[in-house]
């Protein structure tokens, strides 16, 4: 019999049985989670004559209970969504578009002495180190393959997206050897040389991924980068909440994307152009399928399937032209865009998911398909959602 064929009996032998008792109380698979409450108490073992016995306490000690303990049903809490983990890989690379950094799992302030340890391990001096701007910049080196340019390197060390993590941005400057080595140093937008920066940071998360115990926290980098927040979900009084990110419009619409893609949201349109997600949500995704068991997924169509397809089909035109032209609390969010209202369609399952601003300062929004404020705990909630997915 083949593989196929006997998980096809199966399948076939659970339907046809689960209907004759198989399972529940009196089934042949009874639930025997609640045995343990009808365990009896047995007395100490008694040991021979003649032979002594050593005191010992009881590892696992059961306290005692007043009154009768209830049997019945006991709902398990659910599993802390897996999405709240983000970042347990201690040191990871990113990348966005051309650019590239490292993610480490821990603070600045535990990350600058590593930092300063890779450095004099690997033979680069510094030539300035500033905790409070998160700078390093090692001196003027060369390399053998190209004895006609000096190179230098600086670190940048930044607060992370999510809590106690860290960034360290790289940047590499190439210049003739005869150039002077006092003075200021023009930095370039971009490295001179992508290949020696790559270098640099494959060789800097190595080390630091190799250093699971880390170091001790450093005093004086406890204000890196002058204690900038990146994310902040800010509630102002008598206004509806919104996510803060002091990011530039590329990378905060990247991670918000990837946020959206995570956990109980499904992305279904996106416009770059003008700013806006259409997405839908449902709480029951965070429960990953793996964890949800092969009987749990065996059938039709689930509620965040339906929610799904009932989305898919309408395009964002269709979601722009069902916004509320009418309200006073939208024209300043959608202000300037083509083909809004005149199409009304409350049907419209999900939410809009708005980006406003300028680089550092980008204001993240959510509202209903019709443009309109949610309730300030539901917005809260979905803000919440994304705030705990970014990267």
């Amino acid at each position: 019999m083949t593989k196929l064929t006997a998980g096809a009996l199966l399948c076939a032998a659970v339907t046809t049985l689960s209907g004759c008792g198989i399972f529940g109380k009196d089934g042949y698979f009874r639930d025997r989670g609640d045995d343990y409450q009808l365990a009896d108490s047995l007395p100490p073992l008694q040991m021979p004559e003649g032979v002594s016995s050593k005191n010992q306490e009881e590892l696992y000690e059961i306290p005692q209970i007043s009154g009768e303990v209830e049997r019945g049903d006991f709902v398990v809490p659910r599993p802390q969504a897996l999405s709240v983990n983000v970042g347990l890989d201690r040191v990871k690379i990113q990348k966005l578009g051309s650019r590239r950094w490292v993610l480490v799992n821990q603070p600045p302030d535990e990350v600058w002495p590593q930092l300063h340890y890779f450095l004099r391990t690997t033979g680069l001096q510094l030539a300035m180190s500033d905790a409070g701007a998160g700078t390093m910049e090692t001196t003027w080196l060369t390399f053998g393959d190209n004895p006609d340019t000096k190179d230098k390197y600086r670190l940048q060390v930044e607060s992370g997206v999510q809590p106690d993590t860290t960034e360290i941005h790289v940047r590499h400057l190439s210049a003739p050897l005869e150039t002077p080595a006092g003075g200021a140093v023009n930095w370039p937008a971009q490295s001179s040389s992508p290949e020696r920066e790559g270098w640099m940071i494959d060789e800097m998360s190595s080390a630091l991924a190799a250093d699971a115990t880390g170091a001790a926290a450093s005093l004086v980098a406890q204000a890196i980068g002058g204690g900038k927040v990146k994310v902040q979900v800010m509630e102002p009084a008598g206004k509806e909440p919104y996510i803060a990110l002091g990011l530039a419009m590329n990378r905060a619409w990247a991670t918000v994307s990837h946020a959206l893609n995570t956990g109980a949201y499904r992305l279904h349109k996106e416009d770059s152009d003008i700013g806006i997600f259409y997405v839908t949500y449902d709480s029951e995704r965070e429960l990953s399928e793996d964890d949800e068991g092969w009987f749990s997924r065996w059938g039709s169509g689930s509620k965040e399937d339906k929610l799904a397809k009932s989305a898919e089909a309408y395009s964002l035109q269709q979601v722009l032209a069902n916004i509320d032209m009418t309200s006073s609390v939208q024209p300043a969010l959608f202000a300037g865009m083509q083909g809004l209202g005149g199409a009304a369609d409350s049907n419209i399952p999900g939410y809009l998911v708005v980006l406003r601003g300028v680089d550092d300062a980008i204001e993240v929004r959510i509202r209903s398909t019709r443009g309109q404020p949610l309730s300030r705990a539901k917005t809260s909630e979905l803000l919440m959602a994304i705030r705990q997915n970014l990267i």
